[in-house]
């Protein structure tokens, strides 16, 4: 069975940092109980919003430097965590020579603020692979695709808080023809080999999950030990990327809905649709790799438009927004949270601007009292 997706469409993000408190009693048979984290350096911010580069592709034209500085002081001025940008790769590198400067003065302007910055690096230029962006760099173009990420992590190192290794790759839409657990494990592999001669110090967000995919994510770890991944090197990783949407066609569940009550099967095995998945995946995780991960909620959301994937109307959909936050905020190790999306689309059902969805989530959103935890493997 074909992985289950949502509709394809502009990623606009808000990434909602949310601090946490362990669940108690949260423990796995012969693994030690969690140790308390560190506080992590900006504790007193919650929302972090989608920025396109300068010269990005927008609704109506291109993104301008006056129109991309002015996301980020907004952002500043909200009271928020951080931004979220886009590398991508098919537009920045359109040699082996990757364009960077579209997106410094927004990293500069947004560290100076005192903001987090998230970047996703995603697509295969088309020098490399000319059907399509998301056909998956294999063989020799693995390295090369990994020297391409190198070149940000280069120019922007430990400025960027966390850099994204693809999109949904257990996802047929964005891993062409067909998810390959294996490939986008020589994928990590190769960029966290990358990185750690160019920078060593940066954080990967490894995973960038569909749905909570049980099974996809036990064959990624068997994938990446039989690669040489373990607890020492992190299985080529530091946060769990996790795009937990809940529901099905037509239909967007509370999210309150029980773990393990809405399972699917794929080729790869379960894939819980519940929101509360999040608990079960991470557990899953630790168990394979002897690892708590902490973990970065890239995407969620709900759409409008009738028909589609996760349909909730308004206003449930602000409900179980600010519900979802809340969740959330119960875990400690979920280091961002994004909600998809904030794209000025009137076509994107997913987009809450103007709506009481945006107005829930940001009453939600700046109301974080706890710092998040930092990654720790387990001492038993």
């Amino acid at each position: 069975m074909a992985a289950l997706l949502k509709p394809r469409g502009v990623r606009g993000w808000v990434v909602v940092a949310v601090v946490l408190t362990l669940a108690a009693g949260l423990a796995l048979a012969g693994l030690s109980s969690r140790p308390e984290g560190v506080d992590h350096p900006r504790a007193d911010g919650f929302l972090t919003v989608p920025v396109d580069p300068v010269g990005a592709d927008l609704a109506r034209g291109r993104q301008t430097l006056a129109g991309a500085l002015s996301k980020v002081d907004e952002a500043a001025a909200s009271g928020a965590a951080g931004i979220r940008m886009t590398a991508d790769v098919r537009w920045l590198c359109p040699t082996p020579i990757c364009d960077t400067a579209p997106l410094a003065p927004l990293v500069d302007r947004a560290t100076a603020s005192g903001l987090d910055v998230y970047v996703q690096v995603n697509s295969t230029p088309e020098w490399m692979d000319g059907r399509d962006r998301w056909y998956p760099p294999l063989g020799a173009d693995v390295e090369a695709w990994a020297k391409l990420f190198g070149q940000f992590v280069g120019r922007y190192g430990t400025e960027v808080t966390g850099y994204e290794v693809w999109n949904e790759p257990n996802s047929e839409d964005f891993w062409r023809p067909g998810p390959d657990a294996g490939a986008y494990a020589d994928l990590l592999k190769a960029v966290w080999s990358e990185v750690q001669k160019v920078d060593g110090e940066v954080a990967l967000v490894g995973g960038v999950l569909s749905n909570n995919d049980l099974g996809y994510m036990a064959e990624l770890d068997q994938a990446l030990k039989a690669r040489g991944g373990n607890p020492d090197n992190g299985y080529y990783y530091d946060l769990l990327g996790m795009h937990p949407y809940t529901g099905a066609e037509g239909i967007g569940y509370d999210p309150r809905t029980p773990a393990g009550s809405a399972d699917v099967e794929t080729e790869t095995g379960i894939k819980d649709m519940t929101f509360l998945g999040i608990d079960r995946l991470r557990t899953q995780v630790a168990e394979d790799e002897g690892i708590w991960r902490d973990a970065v909620i890239g995407e969620f959301g709900y759409d409008t438009a009738p028909g589609n994937w996760y349909h909730v109307e308004e206003p449930r959909r602000a409900e179980y927004l600010a519900t979802a936050l809340r969740l959330a905020e119960g875990r400690r190790w979920i280091r961002s949270f994004a909600v998809y999306s904030y794209s000025d689309d009137p076509a994107n059902g997913f987009s809450i601007l103007g709506t009481p969805s945006e107005a829930a989530v940001r009453k939600a959103g700046l109301t974080r009292s706890h710092p998040p935890d930092v990654q720790r493997q387990l001492t038993g």
